[in-house]
């Protein structure tokens, strides 16, 4: 979140600004603020748009203004809930800061059933990825309702059973996890015309995903704010002189 708060002691001190009535310039502060954090939302969607891998609408429309008020700043920021899925606020936190990723919950759904060491990290076989480059929820939850590691919900846990609508899912039959031919992950068990064959799911690393700083999301609203704080400010002050009573 980028908070964009303009106070008196920032603004350029001419003539015109002293004859301002005093009622006015709170007016004009926070309306500079709340252009500046336009400015800042439509810069970040551009270099999202650019940089980010094949970014989903879901994540181009998480962006949002809040716009200021005369005890607040304005904010520019990613939503930080859903009803459900996990919100981007968390999942571009590595593109924006860098670093080692922490363990995701399909993750800790493997740790915690002992299907996977808390050392590790499951990584996406290619020919699991949409064309965002994601694995999708619904695959995910096949695997881990295969694998029976499913979350309960509500009272309901939706792993796989001996029940006859749990079999024709077969989702315990498609996916286990394991080691084959040396190669710790998850697993899937596919039907060929040359007999039973496996491929990889997720493949299980020994450390972390290091990410590098791709969307450097507080340096572009800094450097947005810079460049357009004078031109806003006058923008802001004029439509205040003009309106202003006599």
């Amino acid at each position: 979140m980028v908070k964009i708060k303009i106070t008196p002691d920032m603004l350029p001190v001419s003539e015109a600004l002293l004859e301002l009535e005093k009622k006015h310039i709170p007016h004009v502060l926070t309306l500079t603020a709340t252009r500046l954090a336009q400015r800042v939302k439509k810069g970040e969607l551009t270099v999202m748009a650019q940089r980010l891998d094949r970014p989903t609408r879901t994540t181009m429309n998480s962006l949002f203004v809040k716009i200021a008020t005369k005890s607040k700043p304005a904010e520019v920021y990613f939503k930080d809930s859903w009803t459900s899925g996990i919100p981007a606020d968390t999942y571009l936190q590595q593109t924006v800061r860098g670093g080692p990723r922490p363990h995701k919950r399909f993750e800790k759904s493997l740790i915690s059933n002992g299907l996977m060491r808390a050392g590790q990290y499951a990584i996406p076989s290619p020919n699991v990825l949409d064309r965002h480059g994601n694995v999708s929820r619904g695959l995910m939850n096949k695997i881990l309702s295969g694998l029976g590691a499913a979350e309960s919900r509500r009272g309901y846990k939706a792993n796989a059973t001996g029940s006859k609508r749990s079999q024709r899912k077969g989702n315990a039959r498609s996916y286990f996890s394991g080691v084959v031919d040396g190669t710790a992950g998850v697993w899937e068990r596919k039907e060929t015309a040359f007999g039973d064959a496996v491929r990889p799911v997720f493949v299980f690393s020994r450390s972390a995903p290091v990410y590098r700083t791709i969307f450097p999301f507080f340096k572009i609203a800094n450097n947005i704010c810079k460049a357009n704080y004078s031109a806003e400010f006058r923008g802001a002050f004029a439509d205040a002189m003009a309106t202003a009573k006599p």
